[in-house]
């Protein structure tokens, strides 16, 4: 597609090693010269494009996998690991992230004739770009090289991105997270509830009615989203906080166990080397050593933008 062809060009002009934050709102670039390990995140809802190389997500129990020319698309706040599994000096794995808006998504269906949609119950989507999507997607990053326009250009190419989406094959995942009284809106409602008091206890029972559900269909319906049951959710909400505590300011395991709801140390030890792969201390050791790999981590774990790694 001549459309990837000239995005790659113009992304491998634009972006530096690892994650470029840009000053277009929302938009991102990711430039990776080596495989390697991506840190464990809780990703925005966002929709991602790669130009060049693969990447492979777990999400849950679920492996996925895009490579160039392949958008993922995920509409909820998304706990993962992953990898960055083709890149190389000469061929840098290469992508593009806009984090999505969806009061401006909203506004758009509004506008949109209504159609029917194939309803799906999971919030990922992976689909090949089209044409028309990768020509928004250049002339979005090529605002990159007349900043005085981009004030006024680039909510327009957003909003025009974001309505090839919602009429493409990823289009019943955001109509559906866009509802205000959908499905995904309900599990949305407990998803940043936990987010924001994830160091709490909390009863099943309770969530489900923040999400105005049935236990039972709550529990079907985010497991079906997310492909992790509320309390794993809140265990790995809890774990990557801690992470990132402990890659940042290197202290007291027990004093950051105890920060992010952890009642027992042990306990604490054993779940963090069961999603990690080793204990807390030696993991963090082997994060802060010198090599690029860990490098690149501990900058995406000090970024402030928040959102996902590409």
């Amino acid at each position: 597609m001549k459309g990837i062809e000239a995005l790659r060009e113009e992304v491998l002009a634009c972006a530096a090693d690892a994650l470029t934050a840009t000053a277009i709102p929302r938009v991102d670039l990711y430039r990776v010269s080596q495989p390697m390990a991506l840190p464990p995140e809780i990703y925005s809802p966002f929709v991602s494009l790669i130009l060049q190389g693969e990447k492979r997500l777990q999400v849950g129990d679920r492996a996925i996998r895009y490579s160039a020319g392949e958008m993922f698309t995920a509409s909820f706040d998304l706990p993962a690991t992953g990898d960055i599994t083709h890149a190389s000096e000469v061929s840098p794995y290469l992508a593009v992230r806009l984090t999505l808006d969806f009061a401006a998504i909203s506004d758009l269906l509004h506008q949109m004739p209504v159609t029917d949609f194939s309803a799906t119950k999971s919030g990922l989507s992976v689909n090949r770009v089209d044409d028309a999507l990768a020509d928004a997607w250049l002339r979005m990053v090529r605002l990159l090289a007349k900043p005085e326009e981009i004030g006024v250009m680039a909510p327009l190419v957003e909003r025009e991105i974001l309505y090839r989406l919602l009429q493409g094959p990823q289009g019943g995942v955001l109509r559906q997270a866009a509802e205000v009284n959908g499905h995904f809106a309900k599990i949305r409602k407990a998803l940043v509830w936990l987010r924001t008091h994830y160091t709490a206890a909390i009863r099943i029972q309770a969530l489900a009615t923040i999400a105005g559900m049935s236990l039972s269909a709550f529990h079907r319906g985010f497991r079906a989203c997310t492909g992790l049951s509320p309390l794993q959710y809140q265990k790995h909400l809890r774990l990557y906080a801690a992470r990132k505590r402990l890659a940042l300011r290197p202290g007291n395991v027990a004093a950051v166990a105890a920060d992010v709801g952890y009642e027992s140390l042990t306990q604490f030890t054993r779940d963090y080397a069961r999603l990690f792969g080793e204990p807390p201390a030696r993991s963090i050791r082997k994060l802060r050593q010198n090599d690029a790999e860990h490098r690149a981590e501990l900058l995406q774990l000090s970024e402030d933008r928040g959102g996902p790694t590409l």
